[in-house]
């Protein structure tokens, strides 16, 4: 499904120390582009993952004050490293993977530039269900 080849801009954003993987998703969960070290099962599983957690994460707004603020990123932290779900545009997200020792101030605005990197290329139009007659 991806529309152009934004697979050089994910390999940027993971040749950073400790950083691992990052994948580009639509909000219904579809790979869209992936870094040069993950397999199209990883950036598969973890579209659909991710497409979840940032539900969930939106679903979680009035637990902070204020349910009319949009979500803006989830970050999961694991004994080996962390998860981060960005909003890339309307329709899509950036996750990344980094190791424990990341710098996650340093590596968060890292992607938030590489969001803004990609730029119109992630506008991901709603899905249309096609009629079944044809």
């Amino acid at each position: 499904m991806t529309t152009a080849d934004l697979s050089w801009i994910l390999d940027d954003l993971v040749d950073f120390p400790s950083a691992r993987h990052a994948v580009v998703l639509s909000a219904d969960g579809l790979r869209m582009a992936a870094s040069h070290d993950v397999t199209d099962e990883l950036a598969d599983h973890i579209s659909a993952t991710a497409s979840g957690m940032q539900s969930l994460s939106r679903n979680a707004a009035t637990f902070v004050g204020d349910d009319v603020t949009p979500w803006q990123q989830t970050m999961i932290q694991y004994r080996g490293g962390y998860l981060f779900l960005v909003a890339a545009s309307d329709r899509s997200y950036l996750a990344a993977s980094a190791q424990a020792d990341v710098d996650i101030v340093t590596f968060s605005d890292r992607m938030a530039k590489v969001v803004e990197r990609l730029g119109s290329a992630l506008g991901v139009a709603p899905r249309q269900v096609e009629d079944e007659r044809g």
